[in-house]
């Protein structure tokens, strides 16, 4: 089901941490963004340096990834991203608690037209991307452009969950479950935009093994399945980082012609084709910690060695 708002949590004990990180992220969206920026950058050396799993899990993703670059070149983006990781708390701050309207300027929009084409034909967009560090951006950027749903994953914590629902509602119509895919078809089959980032690993059940950086990955069967159920217009879009400029550029793709075909196994295949290309645009900014190769054809070995629970299927 779509998620609504939830009433403000208490501030009983078990809710003080949820309520400490809400008071930081309000500090954050309401300060200089040049002090934000500068506040948070210390954070990306510490995580790299605290988070000693994530770490190894990232680094095995690149080595993956990118088997042709040397171990100097994979030390650098990767400790890049843990500093985009870090800018990251800035940059949602900005959208939850920090004035949005100037989020605009600071943003770069590229190929808007091909939404603007998809929706004149009275058609739902799927808009597919990944998660990158700065994917909140998007939100408030282009709020004046059009109105959009997206689907999540609800968080563990509830005041976190609450303030981030509460942020969002001001440039998103409706949040949806990732549960929720009958609901995210019917905003589809009315025409609406939903974002969705499905660049995860879920398991086996509801997935397909599909290369991504020539790895068998396990690829969620909804991004197909959705365009079947709705008939809406498939467009991939990118929000990253300009690092020399410290702006923001959104870029959105023509539709998949084609698209869905009566191939799933195809068609996802040009999802993470494309996903791929969005990340090899921007590497530092992608969540590599995320152990997006979990989940194994029947036979092969963890992916992340002894440490990481194993989870296979059927080839």
């Amino acid at each position: 089901m779509s998620a609504p708002i939830p009433e403000r949590p208490s501030l009983a004990p078990r809710n003080w941490p949820g309520w400490l990180v809400v008071a930081v992220l309000w500090l954050l969206g309401r300060l200089p963004r040049a002090v934000g920026r500068a506040l948070v950058a210390p954070l990306g050396p510490l995580m790299y340096a605290l988070m000693g799993s994530r770490r190894r899990v990232a680094r095995r993703n690149l080595e993956a990834c990118f088997p042709a670059w040397t171990e100097a070149e994979q030390t650098v983006v990767l400790r890049r991203s843990f500093d985009s990781m870090a800018r990251m708390l800035v940059e949602m701050a900005w959208c939850w608690s920090g004035p949005r309207d100037d989020l605009e300027a600071i943003t770069d929009v590229h190929g808007l037209q091909h939404l603007q084409e998809a929706l004149a034909q009275g058609r739902g967009v799927l808009l597919v991307t990944g998660h990158f560090s700065c994917l909140e951006v998007a939100g408030p950027a282009k709020m004046r452009h059009f109105t959009t749903n997206a689907v999540y994953r609800v968080l563990r914590n509830e005041v976190i969950e609450w303030y981030q629902n509460r942020g969002r509602a001001n440039y998103m119509n409706c949040m949806y479950s990732k549960n929720d895919l009958r609901g995210v078809a019917r905003a589809l089959r009315r025409g609406e935009v939903v974002w969705y980032a499905p660049d995860q690993d879920f398991g086996p059940r509801e997935s397909l093994f599909v290369p991504l950086f020539g790895i068998p990955t396990a690829t969620l069967l909804a991004t197909q399945r959705l365009p079947v159920l709705s008939g809406c217009r498939v467009i991939t879009f990118l929000t990253h980082y300009v690092r020399e400029t410290g702006r923001y550029a959104m870029e959105f793709s023509a539709p998949l012609e084609d698209f869905p075909s009566d191939d799933p196994q195809h068609d996802l295949a040009r999802i993470n084709a494309a996903l791929e290309a969005q990340v090899r645009k921007a590497p530092d900014q992608y969540w590599w910690v995320h152990r997006r190769f979990k989940t194994r054809p029947e036979g092969e070995p963890p992916f992340y060695g002894a440490e990481s629970r194993r989870r296979s299927a059927p080839a």
